[in-house]
């Protein structure tokens, strides 16, 4: 009976379980290490070239801080009956040809004077028109000077006042000055 007894306490102790936690890999795919060092050289370098562009934008061009601006471009236009004063003596060594010299910032007399001369029709007479405000006409247009009236050649000319010349054969004939005459001239029909 001691066997029987001795079989019987075994099985009535508690069956207890052990249990212990499975060992976890502590070590990473060595792809997954490339795909994780890309990355973070990825992250670091494009930081860097902001970091760049931002520091180029503020303090190298300083475009960072100036409000944008919208340019419009628009097609450059010539006009045949505009001339300058370097020019106006070689327009035509044979026809006779009017240069009226005006002042477009004067918004009456200079105005008033362009708008007779583009409006202008005299038989076989041209008339071209000098504007004296433009940069390249501006060294001979002095209000306190007394004009030249019989210029030969482009350095002699000298404007006071808005004035119509009359060509002939690329000649000076008439330099006029007064705004009533140069008017009358240029609603004349033909051409004296």
């Amino acid at each position: 009976m001691a066997k029987k007894e001795k079989k019987q306490q075994e099985t009535d102790k508690p069956i207890v379980f052990y249990t212990q936690e499975l060992k976890k890999s502590k070590t990473i795919n060595e792809d997954t290490v490339k795909i994780i060092t890309f990355i973070i050289v990825l992250i670091v370098v494009l930081g860097l070239l902001g970091l760049l562009y931002f520091l180029n934008g503020k303090y190298v061009t300083k475009d960072i801080d100036k409000t944008t601006t919208t340019t419009t471009t628009t097609e450059a236009t010539y006009n045949d009956s505009q001339t300058t004063v370097s020019t106006m003596f070689n327009i035509s060594k044979k026809d006779t040809y009017y240069v009226l010299a005006y002042d477009s910032e004067d918004e009456i007399v200079g105005q008033y004077l362009y708008s007779n001369a583009t409006t202008a029709n005299i038989e076989n007479v041209k008339v071209y028109t000098l504007d004296l405000a433009n940069a390249m006409n501006q060294k001979y247009y002095d209000s306190t000077k007394e004009p030249n009236t019989k210029p030969t050649k482009p350095s002699e000319v000298s404007f006071k006042t808005n004035t119509l010349l009359v060509f002939k054969k690329g000649k000076v004939v008439e330099f006029i000055t007064d705004k009533d005459q140069i008017t009358k001239k240029l609603q004349n029909k033909t051409s004296k």
